[in-house]
Order: C-alpha cells, then structure tokens, then sequence
C-alpha cells in the first residue's frame, strides 16, 4: 500500500465508542482499532487552589468535521487523557485533530501523539516532530501502529516535549496479548484474561487498572497561562496524582460529575480471591515508590516485557518514562480489621501510596493527600465482572 493510501484509509475508518466512565476511546472491528482523539487546554480541579490551567487530549467521534470539534471541545481538555486499550496484531489508527488554545490563543504549536516505548518501523508515525508529522492547529492526522509486543505503554505529545507533558498531555494505552481470550490453562483459573503471552496463566486477571503517576509544579501551570516564563530548574512540584486526580479526589468513582476534566478513578475494588492487575506508568520527572502495605506486589512485567522470573515486592520504584504490569491477590475479608462500608457492601482497606510522606500531601495541608488511593476489598462477592479497565462501582 502506497503511503498516500494508507494516511486515506487511516482517516476514513477513524471511529469513537467511548466505553464505559470515559476510561477508552476505542472503536474495534476485526484486527482493526480505530481512535480519535483531540489536543487543546482546559482546566481541572485541585484541592487549595483555583481552577489550574491544563493541555490535554480528549476522545471525541471521528464523523465530526474540524470546525465542529473545535465547536464542541475546544478548551475542555481531560486530564489524564483517555485509557487506550488495543490487542496485539491489529492494525491500529489513530487520527489526531488540533484545536487551539482558548487560554492562550497567542500559541500556534502544534500536538503529536509520541507512543513512549513503542517499537516502531518507521518514524513517520512516532510523533517526534523534528522526524515526524506534527498536526497544526486545525489539522488532523492519522497516525497508524501494528503492535506486536504486548503490555504497558504511555502515550504522549512530543512538541515541546519538556512543557506540553507536565501541562497534561499524557495517558496510558495497553496492549493485550493475542493469548487474551483463550480457554484458562488451569482450570482453577476463573478468567481468560491475561497480561502477556505466558504459556501458563502466569499473568491471568480478574480485574485490572491502568493509573498514571505524575507530578504538577503549579508555578509553571499558572505562568503558561499568565504569559509568562517558567524555568525549569526550579521545579519543586506541589501536587503528586494518579490519573489527574489526588487524595481523597482518586477515591471518587470514574466519571464522577465533581470532576467533569478529570473522568478517570483510581479507586480499586475487588471481592476476596480476586487477581488484580496493576498497569502502572510514570510521566512525571521524578522518580515514586509505590508500597500497597499488607498485600505482596508481584511484578510480572518491566516496560511492555515479560518478565522470565516475576519477583514479589512490597515497594515498586518507578523512574520516569517507566512501566510495570504488578499482580496481587485480594485477601479475605477480615471483620476483626477495621471495616467501612458503601452501596456495595461491607469492605476493608488497603492504602496504595508513596512511600515519601513528603508526597502525601496537597500543598503542604494538613492530611491525607496527593499520591494515594483505596484498595477495598468486599465481603462476599458483591462485585460484578469488569466490563472496561478500571471500572468502578458506586
């Protein structure tokens, strides 16, 4: 197929079925996966300060010309960007549109969709600008992958790399393996969900989130749209998030309307005896270690690789640009510990954090905040199979 032929059919299949709480922006067909997405600014909540000024992408449907998309979302961008959830093998594509600044019309840059860690043929697609295609403001692009290689990736823009990740425009996408959906190896194992091509069922899963972690300097928020200059070397973040959100904010379910730029929740919940998959990804420039105290982390994967000999930990360290796929086992639950309960039923539970207390707070108040989310685990079983990556349930 000749390029021209390829970047035609890339536009004219770009199709959106957001799924579930606003967590996918995926439209499948037969070994074929098609997206849409847009890039502009908007601004998202956060505890102890006015509304902050973001740049984001947002999925939006691939049948709307430009000029109703910039109609329709320019300015209301999401943070983080939506979960993109493709399977190994398919043709994928993905068609970006640029809307322009509303808070800072003054700026004609332009977006690019950079899969990070993707191994990619060519660098036509990689969204590099300098070896790529950058989408001007008004302009779409299709960008078009064939991944191979199974598990946790991110997804970024690469023009002016440096301001437009920590201003938002970050988000995790996935690969599932083509062994997603076999018959269970084991017949003790309850799904045919799995994280990579194991052989064994290593890696299966009940249920699995996907969460970002970052870091927002707010200084340098508030200077972009204030026209003015941040530099860099200062930078002493002041809030710490998982998918956008910060404590008790990554509670909140998915979609929850308090949060109307910030759909995707980091609450897990999970009935006793569940296998629950962690896709974890670090965008931000520093480096987290992540503890789920009174549960064993085992690591089943390093950056979208198998791991030949998984290893169990109580504390991940994840660098910058770094992924893990981790698996835990829910425990019973216990009624002599501690126990809250919701519309669900009676829960225990567990704290997913940092272990920097200088990270668990927002801004420096008083309380629990910043990088930290619930584990809850039911009595019973009240909770329905997940129908999309990290469903809540109200």
């Amino acid at each position: 197929m000749r390029r021209r032929d390829l970047l035609k059919a890339g536009a004219l299949t770009g199709g959106l079925l957001v799924g579930g709480r606003a967590l996918t922006g995926t439209a499948q067909a037969a070994g074929q996966t098609t997206i849409s997405l847009a890039g502009t600014d908007g601004h998202i909540i956060l505890p102890g300060r006015a509304p902050l000024y973001v740049f984001g992408f947002v999925a939006v449907p691939a049948t709307m010309s430009v000029n109703d998309l910039v109609a329709t979302y320019k300015g209301k961008a999401r943070h983080v960007s939506p979960v993109l959830d493709v399977k190994q093998g398919d043709d994928v594509y993905i068609t970006l549109t640029n809307l322009g600044l509303v808070g800072r019309p003054d700026l004609v840059d332009s977006h690019t969709i950079h899969w990070h860690g993707f191994r990619t043929p060519t660098a036509l697609f990689d969204g590099v600008p300098e070896v790529s295609v950058g989408v001007p403001i008004h302009r779409r692009f299709t960008y078009y992958y064939r991944p191979h290689d199974p598990g946790t990736y991110m997804y970024h823009c690469h023009f002016e790399d440096v301001e437009h990740v920590q201003m938002g425009m970050t988000g995790i996408v996935y690969v599932r393996p083509a062994q997603d959906g076999d018959p269970a190896p084991d017949p003790l194992h309850r799904t045919t969900s799995y994280a990579y091509n194991d052989g064994d069922g290593s890696t299966a899963y009940d249920r699995h989130f996907a969460i970002l972690l970052n870091e927002i300097e707010e200084r340098e928020h508030d200077a972009d749209e204030l026209i003015q200059e941040f530099i860099f070397t200062d930078y002493d973040p002041q809030y710490f998030t998982m998918n956008g959100r910060v404590y008790p904010q990554t509670v909140l379910p998915a979609g929850d309307p308090s949060l109307p730029y910030q759909p995707v929740s980091s609450l897990i919940q999970a009935n006793p005896g569940d296998r629950v998959l962690l896709r974890l990804a670090n965008l931000g420039y520093l480096q987290h270690a992540m503890q789920l105290p009174g549960i064993p982390l085992k690591v089943v994967g390093e950056d979208a690789t198998l791991r030949k000999a998984p290893y169990v930990t109580n504390t991940l360290y994840m660098g910058p640009g770094e992924a893990r796929d981790v698996l835990f086992t829910a425990p019973p639950f216990n009624p002599s510990a501690p126990v809250a309960s919701d519309a669900r039923g009676a829960y225990n539970t567990y704290l997913f954090k940092n272990r920097d207390f200088r990270r668990l707070t927002n801004r420096g108040a008083p309380g629990l905040g910043g990088m930290v989310t619930e584990v809850r685990v039911y009595q019973g079983s009240p909770l329905p199979a997940q129908t999309v990556v990290g469903e809540t349930y109200a």
